[in-house]
């Protein structure tokens, strides 16, 4: 199910490279310093990020442009999460660079695509357990990524993978 959808438009011309340090998370900028076209990069990430948080439905509000990085994986946008934003589990982005960036990001909560190590009877006892893949368990859950994994680690399981969307690996946030 689409929970929320998100389109922004920004002219190039009008974006400065000043604005990389006030949007960018830190893997977003090591791609940034490394790369050619500074300034189309840097509006394509604001473009994308104001489309996220518009699919969102709240706005900022409380929320920083760096919670939320695109990075990218075989020429297309991926998301990484720093905080929990909602019920969903699967973020699909689309941006078209010319003269004007126009992103895309659409927010969708799948049944099921999130995949946990574990015991099998434990995980019954929290979840809905929909299918299994390898040594993976796939569940049904409403907690966002972060709360998940929380509670994951308090029954001795593990996070493996929730839908398309990466998180960060070294902290929980704040």
């Amino acid at each position: 199910m689409i929970v929320g959808i998100g389109i922004d438009i920004v002219e190039v011309s009008r974006i400065g490279e000043r604005l990389a340090e006030r949007i960018l998370g830190p893997r977003e900028k090591e791609i940034f310093s490394s790369r050619g076209r500074k300034v189309e990069f840097l509006a394509g990430r604001f473009a994308l990020k104001e489309a996220f948080f518009k699919a969102l439905r709240t706005g900022l509000n409380g929320h920083s442009f760096t919670d939320v990085e695109f990075l990218e994986e075989k020429g297309k946008p991926v998301v990484l999460l720093r905080k929990d934003f909602g019920l969903f589990n699967f973020v699909h982005a689309s941006l078209s660079h010319d003269e004007f960036v126009v992103a895309i990001v659409i927010l969708e909560k799948l049944k099921g695509n999130i995949f946990v190590k574990g015991d099998l009877d434990v995980l019954r006892q929290h979840f809905e357990v929909v299918g299994k893949n390898g040594e993976e368990w796939e569940i049904e859950t409403d907690l966002p990524p972060y709360a998940l994994r929380r509670r994951l680690e308090e029954m001795r399981c593990e996070l493996t993978r929730y839908g398309n969307v990466l998180l960060e690996v070294s902290r929980y946030p704040e």
